[in-house]
């Protein structure tokens, strides 16, 4: 599909949008860091949950690429969060780890993870098939995001290590459950909500069956996936293997015909 590679005022105005709930979210985070002395694990879980919600916006640019620039914008803050300039700003994100290092590796991943499964589907014209970018990306941000604190909490007794990373019964149950409530969530709002020509729809109906199943799909593979993944890849490995997997089924079960 031909796309058209120009800006006009309504990209700019939705690019500002969303790049301002993006810094608001980080901002909340840093101000429970500093002010309410919450733990880095607390803050870090606030802006893997939220902040991606960013790509809500997608569908209303004017010139779909544009969104690409939002993530790609943080890619290059996070990059330089090792500098004095931002390495404050960004601690709420950081693992303990991280701040030793001074570097946020898997917010890094997280923003770059975005900018590809955004640019691969708004940088080729099929923006109206971002449904299945965005249920991955959902995916990393509510089961990844909600795996760690529920393995905390009721994991300590199924605790294993795979691959340097810690995994447990609950923490992996996480993964799965809050993985298809993020599908489902994304394929009402890309798959359903923003668009002219509903995916989701035939006749007036909603096709819950099919849309059930690729989100089943979909959230056994990021479980899968996060699962093995070894330690601090999973924000890549996640959501780029989960959309590629769900990309062939969807074309199996004819919600996509290219």
């Amino acid at each position: 599909m031909q796309v058209e590679f120009s800006i006009i005022l309504g990209d700019i105005i939705i690019y500002f949008i969303a790049l301002f709930y993006a810094v608001i979210i980080l901002t909340i985070a840093d101000i429970a860091r500093k002010k309410r002395n919450l733990g880095s694990e607390v803050t870090r879980r606030i802006v893997h949950l939220f902040a991606g919600a960013a790509i809500w916006t997608v569908p209303f640019y004017p010139h779909p690429w544009v969104a690409t620039l939002v993530a790609l914008t943080f890619v290059i803050m996070l990059g330089l969060a090792n500098t004095e300039r931002f390495s404050g700003f960004f601690a709420a994100m950081a693992r303990p780890e991280d701040l030793d290092n001074n570097s946020v590796r898997g917010p890094f991943w997280y923003a770059v993870s975005i900018t590809i499964l955004t640019g691969i589907f708004t940088f080729t014209g099929f923006h109206e098939l971002y449904f299945i970018a965005g249920a991955a990306i959902h995916m990393m941000m509510f089961g990844d995001g909600m795996s760690a604190p529920i393995g905390m909490k009721y994991g300590q007794n199924s605790t294993r290590e795979i691959f340097g990373s810690k995994r447990s019964v609950p923490g992996t149950l996480a993964v799965f459950i809050f993985g298809l409530l993020g599908a489902l969530l994304a394929f009402w709002w890309f798959g359903i909500f923003s668009l002219a020509d509903p995916v989701f729809v035939t006749g007036g109906n909603i096709l819950w069956v099919e849309m059930m199943v690729l989100a089943l799909v979909g959230s056994i593979t990021a479980t899968l996936v996060e699962f093995v993944s070894p330690k601090g890849t999973d924000n890549i490995t996640l959501p780029l293997i989960t959309c590629v997997v769900m990309f062939l089924f969807a074309m199996q079960l004819g919600l996509i015909v290219i």
